[in-house]
């Protein structure tokens, strides 16, 4: 072998590793914002809505990586998703799997089949350490980095305060959540996923599932596999409309111990995420004019073939 050949051979082999080293610091430093939604095709336009809403509204430096749990979704539903995308924006789509539950446990709650699959959120995404769950009849209407970098190293979740607690307090109080004096809403969750993992909750989610009747879905199941391990985020960032509409500024500041503005639309306007736990800005049954037709506005900017009639 000559000393030419030796030299190009050497040259080759620092230029690879130097390359690999590039590419993994690059990775240690993605600092990318991980975002989770869930939709079957009837649920497709509203998570669509959701997810433009998230894009328009970010910081033009944000990273956002959306992961979609798609249950039966179609080739045309997958090709309108990717297409989505922007510089900062990737989309990743994991066709859903059947799950070892005993569906019937739900009993009155048979509606929120769907929602059990955020209980395997961990299983779909190994690869994610944390990632920010957001259901889809959402509208985000700001960056999501400030929710995103919450500390939650000792905790399986971030999640806000569920109306549940004050609307069906017997309901609620028999639900064992080892301690812990608050029950959250799934809703808007940002999760520890490696945490999850070890600690193996989803099999400890299936067990209860399984064990329980009349399960709130999916979120009876994690306020009680949590456990103390949750802690709190603002109203702001999971707002649902419902509860404004049921009681007063002043109950509403000491249920959620931050200050709530009197007027309601002012509360709608300064959150991060309005969540339409209840009736949706879709249906007939929706009487909040502004809400309405905020949503029909960011609506209208979805592909034509999703879109909604008002």
């Amino acid at each position: 072998m000559t000393e030419r050949l030796k030299k190009n051979i050497f040259k080759g082999i620092s230029t690879l590793i130097l390359l690999c080293l590039i590419g993994w610091i690059s990775l240690l430093r993605d600092n990318s914002i991980n975002i989770i939604y869930m939709s079957d095709m009837k649920y497709l336009p509203y998570m669509m809505v959701s997810l433009h809403s998230a894009i328009k509204n970010k910081s033009p430096e944000s990273k956002y990586k959306v992961h979609i749990i798609g249950e039966k979704l179609d080739e045309e539903a997958i090709k309108s998703l990717k297409e989505m995308e922007q510089d900062n924006v990737k989309i990743e789509i994991y066709q859903s799997r059947e799950q070892k539950l005993d569906e019937k446990h739900l009993g009155r709650f048979e509606d929120y089949k769907v929602s059990l699959q955020k209980l395997f959120i961990a299983e779909y995404v190994p690869h994610l350490k944390k990632a920010l769950y957001i259901d889809a009849d959402t509208l985000i209407q700001k960056d999501l980095t400030d929710l995103y970098q919450t500390d939650i190293t000792e905790n399986y979740a971030a999640a806000s305060k569920d109306g549940m607690m004050y609307q069906y307090p017997d309901y609620v109080s028999g639900i064992k959540m080892s301690g812990r004096d608050f029950y959250f809403n799934s809703g808007v969750m940002l999760l520890n996923l490696e945490k999850i993992r070890k600690d193996d909750i989803i099999s400890r989610a299936r067990i209860y599932f399984n064990t329980h009747q009349d399960v709130f879905g999916d979120q009876d199941v994690l306020n009680s596999v949590f456990g103390k391990y949750v802690i709190l985020i603002s109203y702001l960032y999971n707002c649902n409309s419902v509860f404004f509409e049921e009681k007063d500024a002043k109950f509403l500041s000491k249920f959620y111990k931050e200050p709530v503005s009197e007027k309601s639309e002012d509360v709608y306007k300064q959150a991060v995420i309005l969540h339409f736990a209840g009736h949706k800005p879709w249906t007939q049954w929706f009487k909040q004019p502004y809400l309405k037709e905020l949503w029909y506005n960011y609506m209208r900017e979805i592909p034509t073939k999703y879109q909604q009639e008002n």
